[in-house]
Order: structure tokens, then C-alpha cells, then sequence
């Protein structure tokens, strides 16, 4: 049983990496990155590329942070720039165009269509399995990745509530008018939320891709579950990211050990709806009134 909690809480921790990158585009920009999920994905192929080419984790994790940034200024450039202000949320669909293309061009330059494994931190070593009370044993891996999503989401909900840049972008995220009066930049802010954004999707892919392996058909599976957990834990919330996507994972883990791997997909949109029909704005959100 121990080890069914643990996998599910590694699962879960990957989907509260695309919940939190999710929550840093909405609010910087008021958009939610729905390739999210293809940077993570790139990040797990161009990182075993990196190993085989002998390079130090250091300068591997470099590469992936500089190559995240720009794909993701690329896509702010071309896919949600030009939509800017016209209030149809049209980048709902180019940031789905955007995860296409990125498939497709990891299938154009992978050799294979297979799973690709992905060695932890590239150190045979440090894939050993650790025996668990009761039978069973769990990989180091799904640990550290575990407790690096714990990390990540409350180093960004610090950001988001406790400095100076956060606070901005939480003020631009819920009123863009009064934000510009008192001298908020929304342009630039999306500019560096896309960037910073794009650089922890690549670079956090070395601690995902032991746990999932790099396969191009997860990207719609993590950007999908991502948005579950988005809603689930409320928009703008890396809390919410956090125990919401960890929640997730321990549901799915529970489901695939008693019922199936058939059910699996079935109590993740069932949990979906009910968050929407009970409470909208997510667990952490807070709802707002509209004028009309």
C-alpha cells in the first residue's frame, strides 16, 4: 500500500509542475500555457541527448533552462502576443498548436517512436530501488521528485505573495487598468513570465522523465491533468497546484490499484465536474462578483 501512495504522490508531483507553470503564465500574462506539458516532454528527450553527449549536470541543466526560455519567448512572440487585448481567448488554441508542433518536431529528430528512458540525473547509481515496509520497493527517483514539486510550487507561491515582481503580477492578473496606473509594464511582465516559465518547464524534466519516461503522447496527458489540477486547486494558487495535483495522482494510484487502470481517466473527470458544479474557483480561489 505504501508503495501505491508513493507512486501516486509522484505522479502527482508531475502534474503539480504543469499546474505551476500554468498558474506562472496566468499571472503574469492571463493566459495558461496549455504546451506546458510539450516543455516538460522536450526537456526529458533534449536532456538524454545531453547526457549521451558526456556533458556535466551543471551545464546540462544550463542548456535545458537557455533552450526552455526560448522556445517559450518563440511561442510568446508568435502565438500570444499578436492575440493580445482581444478578449476571445484565442490562445487556447494557438498554445494547442504550439504543443503540436513541438511533438511533431521531437518525432522528426527522436529515431524512434519508443519510450525513451530517462536516467536519473544521468547516474545509474542513484536508480536504486528502496525496499518498503509491508513488500514492495519504490525508485529514488519518484523521492526526490516528490519533494522538488514541494519545493518549486512553495518557492512559487513565495514569489507570488511575498515579493515585489509577484505582487505586481497578482495586481496585473486581476485588474490590468488599475495595475498600469500604478506603473505595472503588462507587456514586459508577460514577456519574463513566458521566459522564466519556459526555463523551469525544460529544466525540471531531468526529475519527470525517470518517473513517466520521455514519450511524445504524454504532452496532451500532462497538459490535460495540469488543467485539472488547475481547477481543482483554484487559478492563480500554487498552493492550490500543490495539493491538488499531489491529490490527484493519490486518487489515481488508489483507482488503478482496487479497480483498474480502466477507471482511472473515469475518476479524474468525475472529480473534475464535481469541482466545477461545487466549488468553481477551485479550493483555494476565491470568487468574485461581476457587475452587469
Amino acid at each position: 500500500m505504501l508503495v501505491t501512495l508513493i507512486a501516486g504522490l509522484a505522479i502527482g508531483a508531475a502534474y503539480t509542475m504543469v499546474a505551476v507553470g500554468y498558474n506562472l503564465t496566468w499571472l503574469t500574462s492571463k493566459t495558461v500555457n496549455f504546451a506546458y506539458g510539450a516543455f516538460i516532454v522536450a526537456g526529458m528527450f533534449l536532456s538524454v541527448y545531453l547526457y549521451n553527449a558526456g556533458l556535466p549536470l551543471i551545464i546540462v541543466f544550463a542548456v535545458l533552462a537557455l533552450s526552455g526560455s526560448i522556445v517559450a519567448i518563440i511561442e510568446y512572440l508568435i502565438a500570444i502576443r499578436p492575440l493580445e487585448g482581444r478578449g476571445d481567448h484565442a490562445e487556447l488554441v494557438t498554445t494547442v498548436g504550439v504543443t503540436t508542433a513541438i511533438q511533431g518536431t521531437i518525432l522528426l529528430l527522436s529515431p524512434s517512436e519508443d519510450a525513451v528512458r530517462v536516467p536519473f540525473l544521468n547516474n545509474e547509481g542513484w536508480n536504486a530501488m528502496i525496499p518498503m515496509p509491508g513488500g514492495g520497493r519504490i525508485a529514488v527517483a519518484e523521492i526526490v521528485l516528490i519533494a522538488v514539486s514541494v519545493t518549486v510550487a512553495l518557492l512559487a507561491h513565495f514569489w507570488a505573495t511575498r515579493t515585489r515582481s509577484g505582487l505586481a503580477a497578482l495586481a496585473q492578473s486581476e485588474d490590468r487598468d488599475a495595475a498600469l496606473v500604478l506603473g505595472v509594464r503588462p507587456k514586459r511582465m508577460a514577456f519574463v513570465g513566458f521566459m522564466i516559465s519556459g526555463a523551469i518547464g525544460f529544466a525540471l524534466a531531468p526529475f519527470v522523465g525517470p518517473v513517466t519516461f520521455a514519450v511524445v503522447e504524454i504532452a496532451f496527458m500532462l497538459a490535460l491533468k495540469g488543467f485539472v489540477v488547475l481547477a481543482i486547486g483554484g487559478m492563480g494558487s500554487q498552493l492550490g497546484a500543490l495539493l491538488g495535483g499531489l491529490g490527484l495522482g493519490l486518487v489515481e494510484a488508489l483507482v488503478i490499484r482496487f479497480t483498474g487502470s480502466s477507471y482511472q481517466n473515469l475518476a479524474v473527470f468525475i472529480i473534475f465536474i464535481a469541482t466545477l458544479l461545487l466549488r468553481p474557483q477551485g479550493l483555494f480561489g476565491h470568487a468574485r462578483e461581476r457587475v452587469v
